[in-house]
């Protein structure tokens, strides 16, 4: 979780045939958010998922999907016990303020997670589970999902990503450039080149 009071501005590159909207993989994709900390035990997300390639326009019936999304912490980390988070993502739907069949990015999870600090860099590991919410199908996760993290202590600018989305395996690194600006570049199911940055306010 963020900071309390904290603001994340990013993007995402999804890969074809790894970007998927209403069952097709035609196209490259590109998630662009806005996260904002609104407690210390909750964050809000809105973000537009564009299919690249595709004009938006009358001709094409096309506009990027719209998604609002939470997160909110119900357990803090112990020494020994992970923190447990819980996630809604396209939660508007579930109030009936979106079309079940239309939505693409639909989750409902609950994730672990526990910081383990070694003698030569921090590992944070993460594990999570999706599933069906009342009319609300699980998407964008399905089933298990998970993640491992490390930074090392001798440069901590730089974090070895490694996870598996539900769906394949992705890995990459995240580094630190300026201040609070953040860029990723990875393998997309151990495949395709993806990349993502962010910046924190």
């Amino acid at each position: 979780m963020m900071e309390d009071g904290q603001l994340v501005i990013g993007a995402a590159f999804i890969p074809k045939p790894y970007f998927q909207r209403f069952e097709r993989r035609l196209n490259p994709g590109l998630n662009t958010y806005v996260t904002y900390a609104l407690f210390p035990f909750m964050e809000v997300m809105f973000r537009y998922t564009h299919e690249l390639n595709v004009p938006v326009s009358f001709e094409t019936s096309y506009f990027p999907d719209r998604m609002f999304g939470f997160r909110a912490r119900l357990l803090k980390e112990k020494k020994y016990l992970p923190a447990l988070v819980l996630g809604l993502q396209d939660a508007s739907a579930i109030f009936g303020e979106t079309c079940l069949i239309c939505s693409n990015y639909t989750a409902t999870y609950f994730v672990g997670s526990k910081n383990i600090k070694t003698g030569f860099g921090n590992f944070d590991l993460s594990i999570g589970y999706a599933f069906d919410f009342k009319e609300l199908k699980a998407k964008d996760y399905k089933g298990v999902f998970g993640g491992v993290s490390f930074t090392s202590f001798f440069y901590d600018d730089l974090s070895i990503l490694f996870e598996h989305n539900s769906k394949g395996i992705n890995t990459g690194f995240k580094l630190n450039l300026i201040s609070k600006f953040n860029l990723m570049f990875g393998l997309w199911n151990l495949e395709k080149p993806t990349f993502a940055f962010n910046y924190l306010f």
